[in-house]
């Protein structure tokens, strides 16, 4: 199998304000594969915690995470379409307010409106036959070492170890949105009938272990100015998982 026939699933990933979801959007449609927001894939339990404003646990994430990773398994070996709507549903909007720690307590009626990018010269011409987008927050480097494979559960002993070679099934890489804290507070303030919306941003940044290109495998980093537009990310992002013979 050769590297570009490697079933691959790209998570972006961030916090809240990032533009996750916007960014998965839009980069699914330069890719011609599927997208998922992977806060539609919570099962019902967690759900249902969510609905009664709880924030979830590690022990409520952990099905969550493997399911994301199975979903992207999946979409990228069967070449299906998403079932799921770009639009951010119900239950994307509490759990984006809810993931963080749980101590932190906000409310449920947050928006993000996610919209399907036009790339431009960036797209990549026909469909992408191994690949699949899923937006994730992967705040945690034991998450997102469950999402690559390389734990099967986050008591895994291993986690505390150094992380081996990803399994051959699928390959994760996760694409960090690396924004400043100051412009994910603008952002965050600029968002219509979000409660509480920056102490959610603070829990969520100190929840953050910001990936390190270099020491853990599968990520690419890309710096998000003020400025910087969704075509321009695309393009980072394309040219640095070419750079890595991802696509």
């Amino acid at each position: 199998m050769t590297t570009s026939s490697i079933p691959t699933l790209l998570i972006v990933m961030g916090t809240s304000g990032s533009g996750k979801s916007t960014v998965g959007s839009a980069l699914s449609s330069a890719l011609s594969c599927p997208f998922v927001d992977g806060d539609d894939l919570h099962p019902p339990s967690n759900v249902e915690k969510m609905s009664r404003g709880q924030p979830l646990n590690d022990a409520d994430r952990e099905p969550w995470l493997l399911r994301i990773r199975q979903t992207g398994l999946q979409l990228a070996t069967s070449q299906t379409e998403s079932p799921i709507s770009p639009k951010k549903s119900e239950i994307g909007k509490v759990a984006e307010v809810l993931e963080t720690s749980s101590t932190t307590k906000t409310s449920t009626d947050h928006v993000v409106a996610t919209t399907r990018g036009q790339v431009g010269e960036n797209e990549v011409k026909g469909p992408s036959k191994h690949l699949a987008v899923i937006a994730c927050s992967s705040l945690k480097l034991i998450y997102r070492r469950l999402l690559r494979g390389t734990i099967s559960s986050l008591q895994d002993p291993k986690a505390l170890q150094s992380e081996q070679e990803q399994p051959k099934d699928l390959r994760v890489v996760h694409v960090y949105l690396d924004l400043t804290r100051e412009l994910l507070e603008e952002r965050m303030s600029n968002r219509k009938g979000h409660f509480m919306k920056l102490d959610m941003l603070y829990s969520q940044l100190d929840t953050l272990q910001v990936p390190d290109e270099e020491a853990e495998m599968g990520v690419v980093r890309v710096k998000v100015e003020r400025q910087t537009t969704t075509d321009e990310i695309i393009a980072d992002v394309v040219d640095k998982l070419k750079d890595k013979s991802v696509i």
